[in-house]
């Protein structure tokens, strides 16, 4: 199966509502019913009922989103790991500020860095303009 016919699969189940998924999704209704179709073929039965004015899963849909939801979930954060991995955003971030109007700024976009990569440690050293790389030649102070 393909990631994004699981993935439309998933938000239609969730959404229950084609105009939404098709946002949800930035694809054309044509695309996610054709999608949705062909994983229907593929399994051999209907995984929606539909009606022109309502979607709602079948028990077989019901069951299959069951089953899915927890595979997706992790595949999806497998794939965040390995990006972080490889932009090594498990390690440490090193942050030069100049002077201190930088402050609250920057105290803002750490919480955000920091709830996004929790395993990343944030190096923060005040920079001076008569000695910008100084901090870098001497290493900076770690913050947690």
């Amino acid at each position: 199966m393909e990631r994004h016919e699981v993935e439309a699969f998933l938000v239609l189940a969730e959404e229950l509502h084609f105009g939404r998924a098709t946002e949800r999704l930035r694809l054309s209704k044509a695309r996610v019913s054709q999608t949705i179709q062909r994983l229907e073929r593929r399994i051999g039965t209907p995984l929606f009922e539909r009606t022109s004015r309502t979607v709602a899963l079948t028990p077989i849909g019901c069951q299959f989103r069951n089953d899915l939801e927890p595979a997706h979930a992790l595949t999806n954060a497998a794939l965040k790991k390995a990006i972080a991995a490889a932009y090594e955003v498990n390690r440490v971030l090193r942050v030069g500020f100049l002077g201190p109007t930088a402050g609250d700024f920057l105290l803002a976009a750490m919480q955000v860095f920091r709830d996004h990569h929790p395993d990343c440690e944030i190096s923060l050293h005040e920079i001076h303009l008569d000695d910008q790389y100084g901090p870098i030649r001497r290493g900076m102070s770690t913050l947690r």
